[in-house]
């Protein structure tokens, strides 16, 4: 799953104003971070695959420390805990439950979408109910789940001015012409370091676009 883990984070925002938008964008991609850096350390691996299922080239068949059940709930409860000791100010144990739950959201988002490649825990079972399988059906998840969190984003918050009637639907616009993109058929696949690095920056710079569109936003 790719955009639609942003509909966790639209939701969370509008749960927990204080926390930034930008912030739930890099928590609910957390483990996917993680996993681009461990798979150019070498540490996890990936084969690209054309075909290898109708909506993903990536046989992910090897992802331990970042995708498993177990890794993640630890990720989750990291994140929380180190979010709510930084974090200034009150609420603090709310504003990490949630972060936490969002970072766990990639695990259960990706349950639907994946094949049986997320291990329960190091050397277990793997599961996935391959969504994958169907172009038509990942893009009715992913993008009705993201519709459904920005409109729940823009119901609870309200713009500053001009720009913030814009900046939200220009950031979802562009996040439609990513997934549009992203599925695109490859004459070539990439190698999968470079992979890995695209990836990166796709995460990266939603979460910058993410900072400057909660800047156009004030709680409604």
């Amino acid at each position: 799953m790719f955009i639609g883990h942003y509909s966790a984070a639209f939701a969370a925002r509008a749960a927990k104003p204080s926390i930034p938008l930008w912030q739930l964008f890099v928590a609910v991609q957390l483990v996917d971070f993680a996993w681009a850096g461990l798979v150019l350390a070498g540490v996890e691996k990936l084969r690209i695959t054309k075909g290898f299922m109708e909506a993903s080239i990536l046989d992910l068949h090897h992802m331990p420390y970042t995708h498993s059940l177990v890794a993640v709930i630890v990720w989750a409860i990291a994140a929380g805990a180190l979010y709510g000791v930084l974090r200034k100010g009150g609420g603090k144990v709310a504003a990490g439950l949630i972060i936490g739950g969002a970072v766990f959201s990639h695990w259960l988002l990706d349950l639907i979408v994946h094949g049986p490649d997320l291990a329960l825990y190091f050397g277990g079972p793997k599961v996935g109910l391959g969504l994958w399988n169907s172009m038509l059906w990942t893009q009715v998840v992913e993008i009705g789940g993201l519709l459904i969190g920005a409109a729940i984003y823009i119901a609870h918050t309200k713009p500053k001015g001009r720009w913030g009637v814009i900046a939200p639907i220009a950031l979802i616009a562009f996040m439609l012409m990513l997934q549009i993109y992203n599925h695109l058929p490859l004459d070539h696949p990439p190698a999968v370091p470079f992979f890995a690095i695209q990836a990166l920056f796709g995460y990266t710079l939603l979460a910058v676009l993410a900072w400057l569109v909660d800047r156009t936003r004030q709680p409604a």
